[in-house]
């Protein structure tokens, strides 16, 4: 099974959430995973910034083997680089155009 977790919010508690989710999903021995990724965009570009709180668990979903992508165009506009990011952080092109494209390829989708 593939998951694609969508993340456009810039609440500290939703950043929390998210990454909770993942850690267990990927901790649930009933589910057969082949890949995870969290694709962000709008507010969600916050989770991925290299002053992060959530850095480090970040990093360390990375280190298990999750996908973290940035949307280009929330990216667009502000004083973020590309450099700001957390370490690994893939960009995409458009958070809406990867998120499409994932679920495309049979990913399921899902927004914490």
């Amino acid at each position: 099974m593939n998951v694609v977790f969508h993340h456009s919010n810039d609440d500290p508690e939703l950043h929390d959430r998210v990454v909770g989710n993942i850690a267990n999903l990927l901790d649930d021995e009933t589910i057969d995973l082949d890949a995870v990724a969290l694709v962000a965009n709008s507010g969600g570009l916050t989770l991925l910034l290299e002053d992060s709180p959530q850095r480090e668990r970040v990093a360390e979903l990375q280190q298990r083997g999750v996908q973290f992508k940035q949307c280009r165009n929330t990216i667009k506009g502000t004083s973020v680089t590309e450099a700001d990011l957390i370490d690994g952080v893939e960009l995409v092109s458009s958070g809406v155009g990867e998120l499409s494209r994932l679920q495309a390829d049979g990913y399921a989708y899902l927004k914490p």
